[in-house]
């Protein structure tokens, strides 16, 4: 048996809000600076795509195995004593790679281990970090504060990889890893001085807690039963999968058209597109059925990818661009107070996790699955005299780049396709509605059985 005994809540202002939310962002940015410059360093030292494809890979990958197992604990564990652990640890890695750099002795292998270790502490910051957001944030306001998330994610995106390569010729690889590690001072520095709201803590008797495995397999069964979940989970895990097709795609598609000068203007595009959305979502907050933000926006963006196969003009494909990236913010910010509204307390942190795992992987397998599919099937295939010359030669051209323009075309009609089909699934559109309770601690929480395995700690 286990007793719940709920914290009194805080009165959380807005300026502490902020005040959180910028540390984040700070701590955010430090390590996208770190990451753009460990590439680089990567890149220049051992002259091998593959191994600076490893960071990548070091980056990605444990966050993804360990999401379920992470999620629990979180739902175990204080929120402050997570982020506290987390922040920390990766600040503490990125001294111990200035230390090594500093001393001469930094390896290849070393930037493996110690990305690992900071993706690790990221499978445990993202869903605490969401799960404060749901526990400190109003129901009606999940939707702004998202999308400041999603602000702060493309000032990240954004603002990283120029600031990066700036402070490469000013300070080098040292005094990046240096400011990164004071970016993570900033970061918990809100965390030492702030009262955060906490979940329901939970006595235990002398039954104990249930076992990490049963906890981790509540979360799946809850994510299971729950059929309108389960569908969005995997509609955007289908989404992120084309996502990651049209990310590996696009640099080859423009430089067969233009330049890099081209490239650049068309990267700018889409990342003021980011931002704008990101913008919109914050002031907005999405509509109120945040599933008809998630579907509308993402079948314009299906249609964004069709027009991009179709297109050879650059001001059409950067429009097109700015148009695509609008969307991502709204996507992302709509579904995630979703999860956040309907999710049991008790739960967020698995679901959130497992969710993280489920979409994450997606991108190393659309990477792995798109550079074969157009060097070795579409790209020969609508070169003169190609299989699918007859076919579509008239409508896409043929020559360099008109196969990857195919694809684009397929993953925006495969995007549209899935969206029409997701939104004729009565569970999905019924998500929201069904699961509207008053706001509280325990909203969405779905009534305990006789039968349940027992409480989550």
């Amino acid at each position: 048996m286990t007793q719940a005994t709920v914290a009194p809540a805080p009165d959380f202002s807005l300026g502490r809000a902020l005040a959180l939310w910028l540390g984040q962002v700070v701590s955010l940015l430090g390590s996208s600076l770190t990451s753009f410059a460990l590439g680089v360093w990567m890149y220049q030292t051992t002259g091998g795509v593959t191994r600076f494809a490893l960071i990548m890979l070091c980056a990605a990958l444990p966050g993804v195995l360990l999401g379920p197992v992470t999620g629990a604990l979180v739902d175990r564990w204080k929120l402050r004593r997570v982020l506290l652990l987390s922040d920390l640890t990766a600040g503490l890695t990125t001294l111990v790679l200035a230390l090594l750099l500093f001393t001469g002795q930094l390896r290849p292998w070393h930037a493996y281990v110690t990305t690992a270790i900071v993706s690790v502490a990221g499978a445990f910051q993202q869903p605490a970090f969401a799960v404060l957001v749901s526990t400190m944030v109003p129901p009606q306001h999940l939707g702004r504060a998202n999308g400041m998330l999603q602000l702060g994610l493309a000032c990240a995106q954004l603002g990283a990889p120029l600031m990066s390569a700036f402070l490469l010729a000013v300070v080098d690889l040292e005094g990046i890893l240096l400011i990164d590690a004071v970016s993570f001072a900033l970061g918990v520095l809100p965390l030492f001085v702030l009262r955060l709201p906490e979940r329901p803590t939970t006595a235990l008797s002398e039954a104990g807690a249930p076992s990490l495995l049963t906890s981790v397999r509540e979360g799946g069964a809850y994510m299971r039963a729950t059929p309108g979940l389960f569908a969005l989970l995997g509609f955007l895990a289908g989404s992120n999968f084309i996502t990651g097709v049209v990310e590996v795609l696009v640099t080859p598609l423009v430089l067969a058209l233009a330049d890099v000068k081209a490239l650049g203007m068309l990267t700018t595009a889409g990342g003021v597109g980011l931002m704008a959305g990101s913008v919109v979502m914050s002031a907005w907050g999405g509509p109120r059925r945040k599933i008809h933000g998630v579907l509308l926006f993402q079948l314009a963006c299906g249609l964004c990818l069709v027009l991009v196969g179709l297109g050879t003009s650059l001001p059409l494909l950067a429009g097109v661009a700015f148009a695509f990236f609008f969307g991502i913010p709204i996507i992302n910010g709509s579904s995630q107070s979703i999860l956040q509204s309907i999710v049991p307390l008790q739960l967020r942190g698995r679901v959130f996790a497992m969710s993280g795992a489920l979409t994450g992987m997606m991108l190393p397998l659309a990477y792995a699955i798109s550079g074969p599919l157009a060097d070795l099937v579409f790209e020969p295939a609508l070169r003169p005299g190609g299989a699918l010359v007859p076919l579509l030669g008239t409508l896409v051209g043929t020559g360099a780049g008109r196969g990857i323009a195919v694809m684009f075309i397929l993953a925006g009609s495969l995007t549209v396709l899935l969206t029409g089909l997701v939104a004729l699934h009565r569970p999905l559109r019924a998500l929201e509605a069904e699961r509207e309770v008053a706001p509280g601690p325990h909203a969405g929480m779905p009534p305990i059985s006789p039968s349940s395995e027992g409480a989550t700690p």
